[in-house]
């Protein structure tokens, strides 16, 4: 099994989960219609708040959880393998990304029920996987630009710096939605800012499939994975 197969599945799963979770939603009548990665009419919880839309939109997330789980667990492994350095150099990345798959998993089951208690879970689980993903995501950008100073022959400069700039767009999405949420009055703006800001942070992986392609990197799952 080519082992890149994951970081792959693991940006494609959920871009197109949400969206087609999303068609299915407005065809209904369940959402309103629009373009909404410029209009913001709703929400991507919204998309998955209801049957049968609801159905798909686990049926993508969930297993998108685990694979984020997966992905970065084995990112691990090919940073030890990249710089032949310890395990433990690699165990806060590791241990984020894992956190952020967790915590989509808490968020998901939370979908469709009604409640205050649902509704913090959703938040909760939510905030925190974006932010230990975009954690993540930015010290093994900021550790492999390093490590492509050091040896650009085993690490093309060109993937450090696509991700560095993705981790910039998602820091910038991520602040512009402070104040759109605090000081804007409609929920628009901060949908916008929603649906590009998880676009971003799957896009990444496609990055992480990219360097396992140039990197050659192999791994087998066994009983003590």
């Amino acid at each position: 099994m080519n082992i890149a197969i994951i970081p792959l599945l693991t940006a494609l799963l959920p871009i197109v989960g949400i969206n087609i979770a999303y068609i299915v939603a407005a065809s209904l009548d369940h959402v309103p219609t629009c373009f909404v990665y410029l209009e913001g009419c709703t929400t991507i919880s919204s998309t998955g708040r209801a049957p049968p839309e609801s159905l798909w939109f686990r049926a993508t997330i969930i297993p998108t959880a685990v694979l984020t789980i997966i992905c970065w667990r084995l990112i691990g492994g090919w940073l030890q393998c990249l710089e032949k350095k310890s395990y433990k150099g690699s165990a806060i990345i590791q241990t984020l990304g894992i956190l952020s798959g967790l915590f989509l998993i808490f968020y998901t089951v939370a979908l469709g029920f009604i409640g205050p208690e649902y509704v913090v879970q959703r938040r909760i689980g939510v905030t925190l996987f974006f932010g230990f993903t975009f954690l993540a995501q930015l010290l093994l950008a900021q550790r492999l630009w390093n490590f492509s100073n050091k040896h650009p022959d085993k690490y093309p400069k060109k993937i450090a710096g696509l991700k560095i700039v993705l981790c910039w767009f998602l820091l910038i999405a991520g602040l512009i939605s402070i104040p759109v949420s605090n000081y804007i009055g409609t929920d628009e703006p901060q949908n916008i800012v929603e649906w590009i800001f998880s676009v971003l942070l799957y896009s990444y992986f496609l990055a992480v499939f990219w360097a396992w392609q140039v990197t050659g990197f192999k791994a087998r799952l066994t009983t003590g994975f």
